[in-house]
C-alpha cells in the first residue's frame, strides 16, 4: 500500500525546500501532497494543490475560533485549521490512509516501509501531543475535526480552555490553547486506538521535537546526534543505547540549524567548520533572519516572548 504524505503550509519559507527534497530523496515512489499557496508552485518533485481549493472547513472553524495564547493569532489559526484542509483534501481525493507532517521535519525512512505497521490504528502520535508526523486515516481525522469544532461550540469545552489558558496568565507562562491541546484531549476523552512512535521501539523511533530531551542525550538544547551510516541515532540516558531517528523535528527557532542534519541527493551526511559558515551566512539563512528581525520589531510581543523563553 502507498501512504501519501500531505504537508499544510503557507509561504516559501528558507528551510521548506529542504524538508521536501529529503522526503522525495528517501520516498522516490511516494505522493508528497503539498497544499499551499502560489509561492510554492515550483518545486516539481512535488504535487502542488492550492489551500483555498480546501478551505470550507477551515473556514468555518475561523467564525468559530476564539484566540487563547501568547503566540500571533495567525500562527495558532493556521495550527488548527491544516486538519481541516487535510479532511476536505483526503476527502475529495479518496486517499483512505496518508501521513500528516509538519513542514519543519526531516525524514529518514521510508514511509511505505516504515509506516505499515501502523495501519490499523486510528492514528499515530509523538509524546502523545505532537502530529508533527501522523498517520491518520479519514475515519479519524473527520473525528479528529469535529472535536476540535466542538471544542469551541461546546460551552463545557470552551470554559475548560478559558479556565486553562487563565492559568498560563496567572502564572505568566508563554503559549496556551493550540491544536496540541486538542490532540491531548482528544485522546483522553474519545474513544481511539493511538499508538505514540516518539516512544523507542526495536532500536528506532519518531522525534517529537528535537528541543524536548524524552530521556536522550542533550547538547546545546537539543538532542544530541551520533551520525551512523549517514543516519541519525540518539543516545538513551538511562541505559546509552542507540536509538535511530526516523525523523527529526524542528520547531521553533531550531529551524536555523536544519542545514546541520540534512543529507546530499547520494544520502551522505556533512558537517564541519567550513560546510557550517557556508550555510550560516547562505542568503536563505540571513534573509530568514532579517525578516525575522522586521517581524519582530512590529510585533512587539515575539520580542517579549523571546526574552521570556531565554530567562526561564
Amino acid at each position: 500500500m502507498n501512504i501519501p504524505i500531505i504537508i499544510v503550509h503557507r509561504g516559501d519559507t528558507f528551510y521548506l525546500k529542504l524538508v521536501l527534497e529529503q522526503i522525495r530523496l528517501f520516498n522516490p515512489h511516494t505522493r508528497i501532497c503539498l497544499i499551499s499557496d502560489a509561492s510554492t508552485d515550483k518545486y516539481c518533485f512535488v504535487e502542488h494543490y492550492n489551500i483555498d481549493d480546501y478551505s470550507k472547513g477551515a473556514d468555518a472553524f475561523k467564525m468559530a475560533y476564539i484566540h487563547m495564547s501568547s503566540n500571533p493569532y495567525d500562527y495558532e489559526l493556521i495550527c488548527f485549521q491544516r486538519w481541516f484542509c487535510i479532511r476536505d483534501f483526503v476527502k475529495t481525493q479518496k486517499i483512505e490512509n496518508f501521513l500528516c507532517m509538519d513542514s519543519d521535519v526531516l525524514l529518514y525512512c521510508n514511509i511505505d516501509e516504515v509506516m505499515q505497521q501502523y495501519i490499523t490504528y486510528d492514528f499515530t502520535t509523538c509524546n502523545k501531543q505532537g502530529p508533527g508526523c501522523a498517520l491518520f486515516n479519514i475515519s479519524s481525522i473527520s473525528n479528529f475535526c469535529g472535536y476540535m469544532m466542538s471544542m469551541y461550540t461546546e460551552e463545557f469545552l470552551l470554559n475548560k480552555m478559558k479556565s486553562m489558558y487563565q492559568g498560563f496568565i496567572d502564572n505568566k507562562r508563554l503559549g496556551g490553547i493550540c491544536d496540541m491541546t486538542a490532540f491531548v484531549w482528544f485522546q483522553d476523552n474519545i474513544k481511539c486506538n493511538v499508538i505514540d512512535i516518539a516512544i523507542p521501539t526495536n532500536g528506532t523511533c519518531f522525534d517529537g521535537c528535537i528541543t524536548w530531551g524524552q530521556g536522550f542525550e542533550m547538547e546545546d538544547g537539543k538532542k544530541k546526534v551520533y551520525w551512523i551510516d549517514n543516519l541519525p541515532y540518539g543516545k538513551l540516558m538511562n541505559d546509552q543505547s542507540l536509538v535511530r531517528f526516523y525523523c527529526l523535528h524542528f520547531q521553533g527557532r531550531s529551524k536555523y540549524s536544519m542545514y546541520k542534519y540534512i543529507v546530499d541527493e547520494h544520502k551522505v551526511h556533512h558537517s564541519g567548520f567550513w560546510y557550517n559558515l557556508k550555510w550560516s551566512l547562505s542568503k536563505e539563512i540571513l534573509g530568514a533572519r532579517l525578516k525575522g528581525i522586521k517581524k519582530a520589531i512590529h510585533n512587539p510581543q515575539m520580542i517579549v516572548n523571546f526574552v521570556k523563553a531565554k530567562l526561564k
